[in-house]
């Protein structure tokens, strides 16, 4: 699910509370201004008061993650590996969830693209890979990502974009897409059965 593509639906459920786990990345994969929108922050919930909206929202140990909301989303931005409770209020009603930060660790064995495989070991340091473009242009291949043990993909947790956002859309995983211009990009959502850590892996074909 990408962040800024989330909708706000009439009756959306609300899912904020309890625990959840994110992802603390590093290296390139923050530092690349063209990929950084996608792992500096994470969805935790949607929670809303009375009259549909936030007022407020607060992280008890801004040095671990910073905590913001759009409408009733709401993000964290994490800054080092720790634990927080992030506190949200709409109207009357107040809600709590305890948050913990992780390091990244790479949930994926392998990436078919059509009839190309491309091994996890590439995703050991960095949460993406560039795929060549040209390559792939102007067709309709099947991606499926293969995940390690304990791993496994949220529904709908595949998510292609065209450059600009003209275009995009979630899907499951194994689904077929169309690749098309430069700078298209496939993302991967995915949770660990056990530590509920969040992990987000990007293709991106240039």
């Amino acid at each position: 699910m990408i962040l800024s593509a989330v909708p706000v639906q009439a009756r959306m459920p609300e899912y904020f509370g309890g625990k959840k786990t994110v992802t603390l990345y590093t290296g390139k994969t923050i530092k690349n201004n063209l990929t950084k929108n996608f792992f500096k922050s994470s969805f935790i919930g949607f929670f809303r008061g009375a009259d549909g909206k936030l007022t407020f929202i607060n992280s008890s140990n801004p040095l671990v993650a910073d905590a913001s909301f759009d409408y009733s989303l709401i993000n964290v931005t994490p800054k080092k590996t720790g634990k927080t409770v992030i506190t949200a209020k709409g109207g009357n009603k107040i809600r709590k969830c305890t948050l913990t930060v992780r390091k990244y660790t790479n949930p994926v064995v392998s990436v078919k693209i059509g009839n190309t495989s491309i091994s996890g070991k590439r995703f050991d340091k960095e949460a993406y890979r560039v795929i060549p473009y040209s390559k792939f242009a102007k067709k309709k291949v099947k991606v499926t990502f293969k995940l390690k043990k304990g791993w496994y993909m949220k529904k709908q947790g595949l998510s292609y974009m065209e450059k600009s956002w003209f275009k995009s859309e979630d899907v499951n995983n194994g689904s077929t897409i169309p690749i098309n211009g430069t700078d298209f990009k496939i993302c991967a959502d995915v949770v660990n059965e056990k530590t509920g850590q969040q992990e987000r892996v990007l293709l991106w074909f240039k």
